[in-house]
C-alpha cells in the first residue's frame, strides 16, 4: 500500500493562503431610471479595472433576480453586489450596506416570484455549489424607479463614481489579503 505524505513545512515558511477571487456584480434595469445604478457602478468599476487592474476580480452586470444569481456568483470566494434600493421617503443617492438576510427594497435580491438571496445561497450550498463566503451588498437609494426612462436622477448619478472607487478599493483589499468584516448600515461613498 502506498501512502502519500505531505512534506513538512520548513520552520519560518508560510503555508499558502487560499486564492481570493472577487466578483463585482451590478444589478439593475437599464430602462427604469435609478434602477440602473448597479449597472452603471459596475461599468465604472470595469473602467477602473482597465486603469488600475486588480488580478482575481471579475465585473459582471445582470438584470436577473433571486435564484438566477446563483450561476453568476458560483465559484467566487468574495462578492460585492450593487443594486438600487426602493424605500419609503428615499434619499436618492444614499448608499446603504445590506446583509444577506435583509435585502428588503431590492427587487432583484428579493424576487417577487422567486426566493430571496439568502435562501438561494442556502439552496446552492445544499447542492454543493461553491458560493462566496464573503458577500457585501451595497444598495443605492433610488428616487425614480417606476418610470420608463434611461436617465437616472442627478443624486444617483453623483453616487456612481465614488461608489465605484470604493468598490474597486474594497476588492483590491480582499485580493491583497486584508478584508475586515463589515456589517449592515450606511456607507460613505464619497
Amino acid at each position: 500500500m502506498t501512502r502519500l505524505v505531505e512534506p513538512a513545512c520548513p520552520r519560518g515558511a508560510r503555508k499558502s493562503t487560499p486564492v481570493v477571487t472577487a466578483l463585482v456584480l451590478g444589478l439593475g434595469n437599464p430602462v427604469l431610471g435609478d434602477d440602473a445604478v448597479g449597472l452603471h457602478v459596475a461599468a465604472e468599476v470595469e473602467r477602473l479595472q482597465r486603469e488600475n487592474p486588480v488580478d482575481g476580480v471579475t465585473v459582471l452586470t445582470s438584470t436577473r433576480a433571486g435564484f438566477e444569481l446563483i450561476d453568476l456568483l458560483a465559484g467566487f470566494t468574495h462578492a460585492v453586489i450593487v443594486d438600487c434600493l426602493e424605500v419609503p421617503d428615499p434619499t436618492p443617492g444614499r448608499v446603504r450596506r445590506l446583509d444577506l438576510n435583509d435585502v428588503r427594497g431590492s427587487a432583484r435580491l428579493v424576487g417577487v416570484h422567486d426566493i430571496g438571496l439568502a435562501h438561494a445561497f442556502e439552496f446552492a450550498r445544499m447542492l454543493g455549489v461553491e458560493m462566496p463566503g464573503t458577500v457585501e451588498i451595497l444598495a443605492v437609494e433610488g428616487g425614480n424607479t417606476r418610470t420608463l426612462n434611461e436617465e437616472m436622477t442627478q443624486p444617483v448619478v453623483a453616487a456612481v463614481a465614488p461608489l465605484a472607487r470604493a468598490v474597486h478599493a474594497r476588492v483590491g483589499e480582499w485580493v491583497r489579503g486584508s478584508h475586515p468584516t463589515a456589517g449592515a448600515g450606511e456607507v460613505a461613498a464619497h
